[in-house]
């Protein structure tokens, strides 16, 4: 939830952590056995403070905001650790 701020918006939301100015969300990667548990084994840390604001605003009236990246790094393996641009790219589009 995009909450207005004098120099922008603050991101909030149940799965958005970190304090102001350094929020962030995990994209989480695991395995599900057959009982349907989940088994993390490695978590990239996806940062929002490099979301521009513009894009932001943009995504406030269309309804969402889109994070596209490669899922793998450059040996091939799952993406993890800090990811900002370029290897993020952030834009709004029309949740309808």
């Amino acid at each position: 939830m995009p909450v207005p701020t004098a120099s922008g918006f603050d991101l909030k939301g149940p799965y958005i952590q970190g304090p102001p100015g350094a929020r962030f969300i995990y994209l989480s990667w695991g395995t599900v056995d057959d009982a349907k548990t989940f088994e993390l084994f490695r978590r990239a840390k996806l940062w929002l403070d490099c979301i521009p604001s513009d894009v932001v605003a943009s995504a406030v009236d269309q309804g969402l905001l889109v994070g596209c990246l490669g899922l793998t790094d450059h040996n091939g393996n799952p993406r993890c650790a800090a990811v900002r641009p370029p290897f993020i790219g952030w834009s709004a589009e029309s949740a309808k």
